[in-house]
């Protein structure tokens, strides 16, 4: 990741920057990119998070996200933080804070950070349908069969990203939850509308104690504060997954005490209305303030 094509601008540590040396985009994004010196492994990893944290503190920083060595950048570590405008990217580069810790971690690093500015919009989140199903417990083997069925028919569908099947909890959730993630609204669409998933949910029907809900969601990222840290996926997901399983079942106990013979269509709009509604304004601000070191925390990677 040492260049990024012609919307780049390369970049030294600790040089002046001035606005005008950077891309014009309202959202500008600063990557860094660096390897450790053989030994010094974790003395680098955390000078980065030390980096992570104190950027996410900087004005104007919109979202921040540190990247461990993989298969797609062996050995290098990439830290990409965007900010508002390139009038705060250029006072956090020239910022004396920032200086100090980039000359704090020259010691760990084989070679220099290479850094350099984008115009990088930010991806678009993929979109989730979750589904609280109440299977019957001397069904669930069968009802996971036709699950896994279902999986398999998925995998061919455009814009497929994840599936998951989570079983009850005793005392903590009772039905099963099933989470279907793809890249957008369209392409999900398209499979919960299929020929396909019609049938398989027909052969599910005589597994269930009642109408399963379905519930879809954009990404997360709108109800996790921004700019304050590094949120991985699979945290945000349980965050969000911890508020939308009492919010559907008090939607389902409703809707079957009170109007039981509510068109299915109707229902699903009101439960899609009222379960983000119950997320957006009461549920995720409780869970993200009472959650906030846990998702922030160093094990976030």
């Amino acid at each position: 990741m040492s260049s990024v094509g012609a919307s780049g601008a390369s970049l030294s540590s600790g040089a002046g920057v001035s606005t005008t040396s950077l891309p014009a985009a309202r959202q500008p994004t600063l990557i860094v990119t660096c390897r450790a010196r053989p030994g010094h492994e974790r003395e680098l990893e955390e000078w980065l998070r030390r980096l992570v944290a104190a950027a996410a503190k900087a004005s104007g920083c919109l979202d921040v996200e540190l990247q461990p060595p993989g298969a797609t950048h062996p050995r290098e570590w990439v830290f990409l933080h965007r900010f508002s405008d390139p009038r705060s990217l250029a006072w956090w580069i020239n910022s004396p804070d920032r200086q100090v810790l980039m000359d704090g971690g020259a010691a760990h690093l084989d070679g220099f950070a290479h850094e350099q500015v984008a115009s990088l919009a930010p991806s678009r989140p993929p979109v989730t349908a979750v589904l609280t199903v109440p299977v019957r417990a001397e069904h669930r083997a069968a009802f996971r069969q036709l699950h896994d069925l279902s999986v398999e028919r998925m995998a061919g569908m455009p814009g497929f990203l994840h599936a998951e099947l989570l079983d009850p909890v005793p005392g903590v959730q009772d039905d099963t939850v099933i989470l279907l993630t793809f890249d957008t609204r369209d392409h999900l669409d398209e499979w919960l509308a299929s020929h396909d998933r019609k049938q398989l949910v027909e052969r599910q029907s005589e597994y269930l104690l009642a109408p399963r809900t379905l519930n879809v969601v954009g990404g997360f990222a709108g109800w996790f504060e921004s700019g304050r840290g590094d949120v991985t996926r699979w945290k945000s997901g349980a965050a969000v997954l911890l508020a939308i399983v009492p919010a559907s079942q008090v939607y389902l106990a409703a809707r079957t005490s009170l109007f039981p013979q509510l068109n299915v269509v109707v229902a699903t709009v009101v439960g899609n209305v009222f379960t983000v509604a119950a997320l957006t304004y009461v549920l995720m601000p409780v869970i993200t303030r009472r959650l906030k070191h846990w998702l922030l925390g160093a094990g976030a990677a």
